[in-house]
């Protein structure tokens, strides 16, 4: 049975803009050439996955157990991130300026290769589209380095397992 160690081989991508995919369900490799990188700052705390589906309980009256269905998918997001710092002040590639309350943008995440390999067509991937929330910066407790969680609002559209296809826009 084949196994790989969950260590360097998780990739997250961040993509500004609700129109920036034009297609989320099938992400056009060109329209990755402006996702930024945003692995090597997120913190193992972070959570982006689907989470339960709302429901609707309902039998027919011949049924002898309940029918659960699922209705519309949920998913969550909280990103926390390790801030960027050089001679004590925020340098260009610190991220608090990238997730500001408001704004809207895609995540995609990459199982199985390093971050450092570039996105490519036919790499699988989860794409999912938030909302930041006001961001909360951390410091002063002594428990770590200075982080930035983000609070991250689904906006209705998620896509599992896709697969990164060629194409222009």
């Amino acid at each position: 049975m084949p196994r790989i160690v969950d260590l360097g081989v998780t990739g997250y991508w961040w993509l500004s803009g609700v129109s920036s995919l034009t297609t989320p369900s099938a992400p056009k490799v060109t329209d990755l050439s402006t996702a930024k990188n945003i692995s090597p700052y997120v913190v193992t705390t972070t959570s982006i996955n689907p989470t339960a589906s709302d429901t609707v309980n309902e039998r027919a009256v011949t049924d002898v157990s309940n029918a659960v269905v699922p209705t519309v998918g949920n998913y969550e997001g909280n990103l926390v991130l390790f801030r960027d710092f050089t001679s004590n002040e925020p340098s260009e590639n610190d991220l608090a300026a990238t997730f500001t309350k408001g704004t809207f943008g895609w995540i995609l995440r990459r199982l199985g290769k390093p971050h450092t390999t570039n996105l490519a067509t036919g790499d699988e991937v989860d794409v999912f589209l938030f909302m930041c929330d006001a961001p909360q910066k951390s410091g002063g407790q002594g428990d770590g380095y200075l982080k930035l969680t983000v609070p991250l609002l689904q906006q209705g559209q998620f896509y599992l397992d896709t697969t990164i296809v060629s194409g222009g826009a």
